[in-house]
This record gives C-alpha cells, structure tokens and sequence, in this order.
C-alpha cells in the first residue's frame, strides 16, 4: 500500500484549512472593522465584529444592527459600506409627512441630507445657476414655468445657496407642499404605480434594478423608451436607520435598501478599545 508523503499530506491539510476559512468568509462570517463613531451609538471607531452572512430566517432582521453597501448608481463601481438598524422590513408600511418619516409608529425627524423640492423665481435664474455651478451643487430635477423653476435642493445646499444668493440679489425659497402619505416598502413580486411620489422614494431601487434600460423624466418612469404607469419589484427591500439621526447616513438619504446589498447582520463584537464592550453580542 503506497504511503502518502509528509510534504504532500501537510499540503492537503493546509488547503482544506484554507478552504475552510475562504468558505466561512464569503459565506457564513466575516469580520469588519468599524471606522465611525457618526453612524451607531452601539458601535464606536476601532470596534471589531464578527457580521452573520448565512441569507437564511431573519437576516436581515428585523430592529438588528445590520451592515450593507450603499445602493447609489454614483456609487455602484467601489459601494461603501454602512451600519444601521433595519427598521422596515418588505411589506412594512411607512408614512411620510412635514415632520418626517414614520415607520412602524417611530417618527424618525428629516434629515440634513434629504432633497425636498423648492420653487424658486425664475428672474434670479441666470444668478441662481452660476452660484450653485460656483458652490458645485447639482441641478437635479429642474423644472421651468413661466415664473417658477423648482429643483431639489439638500437642506444644506438650501441654507448654503440663501446665504451666497443673499449677498447678491434677494431670493426666497418656498419648500414645495406635501400632503401627508403611505408607502409600502417593496417586497419581490410588489407592483406600484408609477407618479412623482412613488418615483421620489423608489427612484434609485428602480434604476438599480433596470439599469441602462431605465429612463425617468418630468415624473414619469421609460423602460426601453416606453412609458411605464405600473412597475413590478424584482427584489426584496428594507428601510435603515441609523442609530446617530442627526449625523449617519441611512435611508432618509440613501432611499430603499436592496436585500443583494445587505451583508448581513451584525452578530458579535470581538474586539473594543473599551474593555468592558469586548465579546459582547450585539
């Protein structure tokens, strides 16, 4: 009987080994470093966590600290990554108004970053244009009538653009009204119809799923040039907040949260600058 030899025996092991640990990782658990405070109050910069990759049972959870990749087109070649708590699930219904988002009856405030859409007079425009290409704050979404243009603007960019415009000429902003509604997070198969108010909440989700093929002007949403008024979700989605509302990034920015960018659920904090928050479960 041939006796296998050492050399060769050793390499075997240490390539089970190694595939073993290749496995887990992809598939199973990783570990991450966190390297904010501005997103969580339960994790802090340096904090090392082992994240549940398994996509089986409630990962994500629901109220779990989750961490997942930015679902932005502007980000989809190098996506960064994110911490949150996931606050909606598919099918959850949250309702939107002038004071914020309300999901699962927690009214979560607006935030900084979020783009509501201004009307603005359109005799400022030439000065308008040339000071936001001068603090380089996009045009998004720009619309003219005879006396009017509205665009959306950040809270910042608001406040930033008033106080350069003011020097210059003397502008008002008028925050567009909007009437109080519903909204029901997207699960796969969930069909909805398509207007500004859908298409401002799912905007990114749909072209995420569509990709080029996807057109949206003035309101209305193209698939290959032809105008769309229903449109059938291909994925799961989740709404994420994150822990620190007045600085974190989470989905009152970054919109609908795809299950294919949610890594997993954060399970345990092996490593902590503080001594006590070592081998927690989180």
């Amino acid at each position: 009987m041939l006796q296998m030899k050492p050399v060769i025996k050793y390499a075997i092991i240490i390539a089970v080994v190694l595939g073993t640990v290749v496995l887990v990782r992809f598939f199973l658990i990783e570990s991450y470093r966190i390297d904010s405070d501005r997103l969580s109050e339960t994790l802090k910069a340096g904090d090392r966590v082992f994240v549940n990759k398994l996509k089986i049972g409630d990962n994500p959870g629901s109220n779990r600290m989750i961490l997942y990749k930015s679902p932005l087109k502007r980000d989809a070649e190098n996506p960064p990554l994110f911490t949150g708590r996931c606050v909606g699930l598919p099918g959850d219904v949250i309702r939107v108004s002038a004071d914020g988002f309300k999901v699962n009856g927690r009214l979560l405030p607006n935030a900084p970053l979020m783009q509501p859409t201004f009307r603005i007079r359109k005799d400022i425009k030439t000065d308008l244009f040339s000071t936001m290409s001068l603090l380089n704050i996009p045009q998004r979404d720009v619309v003219e009538d005879s006396v009017s243009i509205t665009l959306r603007l950040s809270l910042k960019e608001k406040d930033l653009l008033t106080q350069n415009l003011s020097k210059i000429i003397n502008m008002e902003i008028i925050e567009s009204q909007q009437d109080d509604f519903e909204f029901v997070i997207p699960r796969k198969g969930y069909s909805v119809t398509i207007d500004p108010t859908s298409l401002s909440l799912c905007k990114e989700a749909i072209i995420n799923e569509l990709g080029s093929a996807a057109d949206i002007l003035n309101g209305k949403l193209f698939v290959n040039k032809i105008e769309k008024k229903i449109y059938v979700f291909r994925k799961d989605y989740y709404w994420v907040l994150s822990e620190n509302e007045t600085e974190g990034i989470d989905s009152r920015h970054l919109g609908l949260i795809p299950k294919d960018h949610v890594i997993g659920n954060i399970w345990f904090r092996w490593y902590s600058k503080n001594p006590s928050n070592r081998f927690t479960k989180i």
